[in-house]
């Protein structure tokens, strides 16, 4: 998770407008002062809510999640809408401000159905509202109390101190001298990024990965060549980088290889994205994810991604397709599973009970298999390897699927799962 140009969340994830058309300025609820029992629905409407970190802390951070939202409920609005309702999202900008948060999650939560699809390093302050209210919340979130709170709901969910190790045990069995020397930069820019961080520390710790070299930078930073003089001084074979953003890590790519350091670098899903822009220095990097090759890669195998790329493109001709992007279209996704099945006539409480009974959702092949109702994270993942400007996946590759063999979770007691 990072705060710099070109944005980042690994960790582990809304749009004001008329339907089709972006917006990025104040939004107009459409339909919202028509009274009614269940807010936010009128005869013909369906308006939820989001907040997203926008104008600040740097400009268009979250902009994505906003798009991915807008992008899906455009894709169903063109269908008619749900039950004869089409929905509209009721945006709103955090404007890095924990009061103007509250403020909005509170007006959302007494005039609109859910909450849908936002993204905010704040969404601590959307939760007294949300609780208060009962209000569904069907969003990626950041802060650590909101993760097993009964009225969220994620497409991915995240778990506070607990990962997929998947991944680590496939790239040790590929790097076995590898994982004894691991370099590692990190981020000191929130709470919950360091929180993050020491997951994956005590994850792979718990594989027999060994950490020669770590240190947190500050999120200004933008030169990292003295760290990778030090990594090389202290023998690393690897370096990893799962809470860095990829415009830092293309830099560290490329100062690696000015240094000599030429050892694999592996990054997290929050690098998937067109601001990893390392030239040949990034050639071989390898990056482990749950999702689709969404930018287009996939979209041959995965009609999904096809579908997903086209609607965003049209509600943003420049988007920036990343992970916050697909963050906001699979929430509106899975809002939209739930609410077809919620009644002609429904009401926060049928959300829910729909929400209650999705165990497994893969956003039509966007994402491995998650279970959003039990807030249980799937094990399945895929793996790709950057060379000139373009991501490919590699073995064990299921061509339009995940790959679930190895998998497994950390700490092996959560829910029953399996290590």
């Amino acid at each position: 998770m990072k705060l710099r140009n070109g944005g980042i969340m690994t960790c582990g994830l809304a749009m004001a407008l008329s339907v089709g058309t972006l917006s990025l300025g104040a939004t107009s609820v459409a339909g919202a002062a028509t009274p009614t029992a269940t807010p936010g629905i009128t005869a013909k409407t369906i308006t939820v809510g989001s907040i997203s970190d926008i104008s600040a802390p740097i400009p268009g951070l979250f902009k994505g999640a906003k798009v991915g939202a807008q992008a899906y409920f455009n894709y169903i609005n063109s269908q008619g809408g749900v039950n004869g309702r089409k929905i509209i999202l009721d945006a709103r900008d955090s404007a890095f401000s924990s009061g103007t948060v509250a403020s909005e999650a509170q007006s959302i939560a007494t005039s609109d159905f859910a909450f849908v699809g936002g993204y905010s390093l704040l969404d601590g302050s959307e939760q007294p509202a949300i609780d208060a209210n009962k209000v569904p919340m069907i969003a990626q979130t950041l802060t650590p109390s909101l993760f097993n709170d009964p009225n969220l709901y994620s497409a991915i969910p995240t778990v506070d101190g607990g990962a997929a190790n998947g991944p680590f045990k496939w790239l040790k069995s590929q790097y076995p001298s590898g994982v004894k020397a691991v370099g590692f930069i990190g981020s000191n820019a929130t709470s919950s990024v360091k929180a993050s961080e020491a997951t994956y520390h005590a994850l792979t710790y718990d594989l027999g990965y060994k950490w020669v070299y770590t240190r947190d930078a500050g999120y200004t930073e933008t030169n990292f060549l003295a760290d990778m003089v030090k990594m090389k001084s202290a023998g690393v074979k690897m370096v990893i980088e799962v809470t860095e953003g990829p415009t830092e890590i293309s830099t560290m790519a490329q100062e690696m290889k000015q240094q000599g350091l030429n050892v694999p670098l592996v990054v997290g899903a929050g690098s998937y994205s067109k601001a990893f822009d390392p030239g040949s220095a990034g050639n071989g990097t390898l990056l482990y994810t749950v999702t689709s090759l969404y930018q287009g890669e996939d979209a041959k195998v995965i009609p999904a991604v096809a579908t997903f790329d086209k609607w965003v493109k049209k509600a943003d001709p420049n988007p920036t397709l990343d992970l916050f992007t697909l963050d906001g279209w699979i929430s509106a996704q899975l809002f939209v599973q739930a609410l077809k099945n919620a009644g002609a006539n429904p009401t926060r409480a049928s959300l829910v009970a729909q929400l209650n009974k999705i165990n497994s959702f893969n956003a039509s092949g966007l994402i491995a298999s998650q279970n959003p109702a039990q807030k249980i994270p799937g094990q399945c993942w895929i793996a790709a390897k950057y060379n000139n400007g373009k991501w490919l996946r590699i073995k064990p590759d299921p061509t339009a699927a995940f790959v679930c063999n190895p998998n497994g979770f950390f700490p092996a007691s959560y829910k029953g799962i399996s290590r």
